[in-house]
Order: C-alpha cells, then structure tokens, then sequence
C-alpha cells in the first residue's frame, strides 16, 4: 500500500494571459508616458522603460515559480520527497520508520512556518508554497501517515479525514 501526495503552487495565470497582461499594460502607459514627451519631459520614457522591465521580471519569475511541483510518496517502509524546478529533479528518500515529521514555528512574528521531514540529521522541506493553513493540514496528514520516530502505522485509506493532497 501506498499514498501519495502531489504539491504544487497556486499559479492560476496562465503564459498567454501574462503575455497579454504585460502587452496591454505597457501600451496603456506608454500611451501616458507619450503624453508627457510630447510636452517637452522626455526623462519620463527612460522610467517607463525600467517600470516595464521589473514588471516583465516579475511576470517571468511568477511563471517560473509555476512550474516548481512535490510529490511525497509514502510506503510501508520508505518515504520519497521528489521536487522538481527548474534546476532540474532532486530525490530524497527515508526509512519511514527512522521519519519524523516537524512544523516549524516562524523565527518572526510575520514569517511563515517550515514543514520538514526529518531522518539521521537530514531535514528537507516540504510545502514552503503552502499557505500556513494548507501546510498545518499537510503536516496533520503528514503525521497520521507517516507516525512518530520508531513508529510506523498502517497505510490504510481512511475514507473520515477528507485528504484535500491527494
């Protein structure tokens, strides 16, 4: 028996919806920018053109980060976290029964939790693009599947919890 869970991030804007967000929205300021060229301030086009290539970076940067995914799979006796993102696949395995799983408290007051999964010194995290609510529910899960160190419970399905990582 086995279970897994597939992470990935909330990107719901899509590469053409993004091309034309970000070619709508510079004509739209280059039509004012224009206007004040026109009017003898043309130190105003050099900021349009930086104002456009942040925004550009920052559209860029969002659909790279859509393309990042988790998957934890979890087996009678071993755990795989396999992350893929742009620098490639990276795989870890554990012995489930060696496993501990750790939410984290922020070292901030306005800083985010870390889930971890824990084993012979090694802890990799899992779900940083969560929302704290959605990674308090994968590490409640994360538990009930994979149990306390020295501790390995049964993988069975329960149908009460409701996994909304599956």
């Amino acid at each position: 028996m086995e279970q897994r869970i597939e992470l990935a991030p909330n990107c719901s804007l899509k590469p053409a919806s993004a091309m034309l967000f970000f070619g709508a929205t510079c004509l739209f300021s280059l039509a004012f920018a224009l206007a004040f060229v026109f009017q003898g301030f043309w130190p105003v086009l050099p900021f349009w053109a930086l104002e456009m290539l942040a925004l550009g970076l920052a559209l860029h940067a969002n659909m790279r980060r859509g393309k990042y995914t988790q998957t934890v799979l979890i087996t009678d006796s071993r755990i795989s976290l396999v992350t893929l993102s742009q620098r490639g696949a990276q795989k870890q395995e554990f012995a489930r029964h060696w496993a501990k799983v750790r939410l984290r408290s922020p070292p901030r007051r306005h800083s985010t939790s870390r889930l971890t999964i824990e084993s012979h010194g090694q802890a990799y995290e899992v779900g940083s693009f969560l929302t704290e609510e959605d990674r308090c529910r994968l590490a409640e899960r994360l538990r009930y599947l994979v149990g306390g160190m020295n501790e390995s419970p049964p993988l069975e399905i329960d149908r009460t919890l409701g996994d909304p990582f599956r």
